[in-house]
């Protein structure tokens, strides 16, 4: 459907069919398009159960934890120094297979 626009000021509008209307325009408003005023915000609400809200607090404590154990870190570090740290070989076997089978394609 066209559209035919003609004019300034008052004017008459054909909008394809058989209707059209007068159309005042104050001085010097060309017609331009306007934006359309955003609509009134709807008020939403969320309502979040006790499983979340509890999974909330412990996402918290887990971002506030340290990600480094500060105190194992400078035991390791004494006992390098020192030359009394032994390494569990066993225990490193045990980590490094579980580590593979965590991989993908296995």
């Amino acid at each position: 459907m066209a559209n035919k626009i003609s004019g300034y000021g008052s004017s008459t509008v054909v909008t394809g069919g058989s209707r059209s209307s007068s159309v005042d325009r104050p001085a010097g408003d060309t017609g331009a398009a306007k934006p359309a005023a955003a609509p009134a915000a709807a008020a939403d609400s969320v309502t979040l159960t006790q499983s979340a809200r509890s999974l909330a607090k412990l996402g918290d404590a887990v971002a506030a934890a340290p990600i480094v154990n500060g105190a194992r870190v400078d035991a390791i570090k004494g006992s390098i120094a020192q030359k009394t740290y032994q390494v569990d070989s066993q225990k490193v076997a045990d980590k490094l297979l579980a580590a593979e089978q965590d991989l993908p394609g296995h």
